[in-house]
């Protein structure tokens, strides 16, 4: 039964998935941190988008208005996403599920580049499971696009090195464009942009390493035309949307050197390769983010990196010396600040300056420590010997975690039993561990496994107790950690209840969710943080969540007049508002490019007769009808940012927008009744779109007739 459900992977890894993250899987927790305060509030607003037949341009209701189409990290461009919008109304189960299958699609990646390695089935699934639950994986959880881009990483890895074998070269070419785009539109773009350096890399590789440059290089340039074409027209709605947004927000900026070197993965880190819990403790000597200290792939993938190295056939193969020192410059990258290779990518490299977290390069340097790891537990498996040699690693291995626990528990800090034994809270007495408590929890799993290990080796079955071994102790290592970087404090149904997400897709102001009063609290409950996105407030919040905010929109909630703005409600006359002088350029900005328009006491306070009326007809994402009624002519303000796309029309008439307060959109608007329409209307990221889901579906139709075109129509022999 074991040998049946092992030989197919679209059952394992989903399986182990589910039973590694119980907690998720069966709605028990939920998730916390970013993953609740941007990431699923995001969601929620791409699939209200989706459901009202509108694409996912705009939304009224995060940061004064906001472009999500132009945001990075929304992913309002992933077809993933799409896809749970529309089969669901995106509830905060359908949020964790999507995460789950991206865990899922990592590992069943993994597993199919092990194979293209040519290694048999075992090595395959163990190394996938290993890269599925590895540290890095189990840390990012709160960052959905690192997750999403983890899964992507090894299906572009496997058809890319096909492409560049010379296999189904179109295919592979179509493949690798496909996941590429895929990671573009929902991955982390950091991780992204590693990754085109490592296909690069793997590309001069390949280059170097073949026997005729020349035929080499006229196999590869159609194939990789192929895959740079098909990328692109995917990818173009994002690719356009993305570069046209750059210049409206900081983020897009070239970044300062300290800034880039937050969250390095510092030296003393590399320990959690034995013990992944101790490296979560609030000590000095990981002196980084919580959240970025963990390279742990499990004692047996350790033991076999070792063999692997210590055999020769493999330590000498062209392959495995690329890997090696791949691995050794991504966690030279990793270590930032306490290495010299990630400011020297800062000065040389093209877009390294745009991205900090330098530990984001352990990722990839687990990849290739897995690769040089799985080849040695297929030579292990295929040759079947040094058996002998095998034993003495593990022997060795474990007398050095024994020495390595005598040194901790002498010259390390700390007290041997945890405190607030007394209580019956679990949270309390797990945060007050210190590193040596949590090393010693660890340790005596670290011991059986590693003694099981070297007992297994000589088994019958030991591929099936290995196997076996090296799930259960991911499985362990993964429920020490999951407390603290992956589900939050609160159950399920409470944080759920307390979310307590609007039904209404679009309310309109007389809506009980949008109240005529300014917004200056912050939401301190640290289950979510903001709940500003699930209530559905058109504009009046200071409280940012997105990475990206507009420049112009920071100016504003630095400037002397927002609270008397604040205190508007969504849309109104005002008698006086602020502009900049130059209306052609709105991102370029300094201190006295500000200009005053018409007169009043105080600016944009929106003072207004009292038989003028404003009466809001209809909302969505990208569009705000309203009805008017002015005594005198008057100006329109509507608290949505200013940002190019946006047209407005009087009685159906195109009129001119103007930008108020800084970042506001205005109009002027004639005395009398008149209907006034506020509309979203990117025309080249619409045309763009347009073509995406032609290629998607050519590519898609192309694929169909290669599996079903030869059976429905086959060859005439004569």
């Amino acid at each position: 039964m074991l040998k049946k459900i092992v030989s197919n992977p679209f059952i394992l890894f989903p399986l182990l998935t589910c039973i590694f993250f119980w907690p998720i899987t069966f709605q028990l927790f939920t998730l916390k941190n970013d993953a609740l305060t941007y990431y699923y509030p995001v969601r929620t607003l791409i699939s209200d988008a989706l459901k009202n037949h509108e694409l996912p341009l705009w939304t009224p209701f995060i940061n004064m208005g906001y472009p999500l189409h132009a945001d990075m990290q929304s992913g309002a461009w992933n077809p993933v996403i799409w896809m749970f919008g529309f089969a669901t109304n995106y509830s905060l189960a359908a949020f964790q599920y999507e995460l789950l299958f991206y865990f899922a699609a990592g590992g069943i990646g993994f597993y199919y580049l092990g194979r293209e390695q040519g290694w048999n089935k075992f090595p395959a699934v163990l190394t996938g499971f290993a890269y599925e639950f590895s540290g890095p994986m189990i840390d990012s959880v709160q960052f959905s696009t690192c997750i999403s881009s983890a899964c992507y990483i090894p299906f572009i890895f496997l058809f890319f090195k096909r492409l560049l074998q010379f296999k189904k070269q179109a295919t592979n070419a179509l493949l690798t464009g496909f996941f590429l785009y895929l990671f573009f539109t929902g991955g982390y773009p950091g991780l992204f942009i590693i990754t085109l350096y490592l296909l690069a890399a793997f590309l001069m590789f390949a280059f170097f390493t073949s026997p005729n440059k020349k035929e080499f290089s006229k196999k590869l340039a159609i194939p990789l035309g192929i895959l740079s074409l098909a990328f692109f027209l995917l990818s173009l709605p994002a690719i356009i949307s993305f570069i046209n947004h750059l210049e409206f927000i900081e983020r897009g900026k070239k970044q300062g050197l300290e800034f880039v070197l937050e969250n390095s993965l510092p030296p003393s880190c590399m320990f959690s390769l034995i013990s992944p819990f101790s490296t979560t403790s609030a000590s000095s000597f990981f002196n980084t983010d919580v959240l970025m200290r963990n390279i742990y792939t499990g004692i047996v993938p350790l033991i076999f990196l070792i063999y692997a190295l210590s055999n020769k056939a493999i330590r000498n193969s062209r392959e495995t010396r690329f890997f090696l020192i791949t691995a050794f410059i991504l966690f030279g990258m990793a270590w930032g600040s306490y290495f010299f290779l990630r400011t020297l990518a800062y000065y040389v490299l093209p877009l390294m300056n745009t991205f900090r977290h330098p530990a984001l390069f352990r990722f990839f340097g687990v990849i290739f420590l897995l690769l040089i790891a799985g080849a040695g537990l297929h030579r292990w498996i295929e040759k079947k010997e040094c058996g002998e040699r095998l034993k003495k690693i593990i022997l060795g291995t474990g007398v050095s975690i024994l020495l390595i626990s005598v040194c901790i528990i002498l010259f390390t800090g700390g007290t041997l039993i945890p405190a607030n034994l007394e209580t019956s809270q679990l949270k309390t007495i797990v945060a007050s561990l210190g590193f040596r408590q949590r090393f010693l929890i660890q340790l005596p799993f670290i011991i059986t496994v590693t003694g099981c290990l070297y007992y297994f080796i000589s088994a019958t079955k030991a591929r099936v107790y290995i196997l076996i071994l090296s799930v259960t102790d991911l499985f362990f290592a993964t429920q020490l950690n999951i407390p603290i970087t992956v589900i939050g404090s609160a159950d399920f149904s409470s944080t759920e209840l307390f979310i307590d997400r609007n039904p209404v897709r679009f309310p309109l102001p007389g809506n009980a969710s949008i109240r005529q009063n300014s917004l200056h609290s912050f939401d301190t409950n640290n289950t979510i943080g903001s709940k500003l996105p699930f209530v559905k407030r058109i504009g009046r919040n200071d409280y940012f969540i997105t990475p990206g905010n507009l420049s112009l929109q920071e100016k504003f909630y630095a400037s002397t007049f927002r609270d008397p703005v604040f205190n508007n409600p969504p849309l109104y006359f005002a008698d006086t508002i602020f502009q900049l002088r130059d209306t052609a350029k709105i991102n370029v900005v300094n201190k006295a490019s500000f200009a005053i328009l018409s007169s009043g006491p105080v600016p944009g306070a929106g003072v207004r007769f009292n038989s003028d009326t404003i009466s809001i007809k209809k909302l969505s994402a990208n569009r705000l009808d309203c009805a008017v009624e002015a005594t005198t002519a008057r100006l329109l303000v509507l608290l949505q940012n200013s940002y190019p796309g946006w047209k407005v029309f009087v009685d159906g008439t195109e009129a001119s927008l103007l930008r108020a307060n800084i970042s506001f959109m205005a109009v002027n608007v004639p005395a009398g009744k008149h209907s006034v329409v506020f509309s979203y209307q990117p025309g080249l990221i619409r045309f763009a779109w347009y073509i995406s889901v032609i290629t998607l579906s050519g590519i898609g139709f192309f694929f169909m007739w290669s599996i079903f075109g030869v059976r429905a129509f086959p060859q005439k022999h004569h």
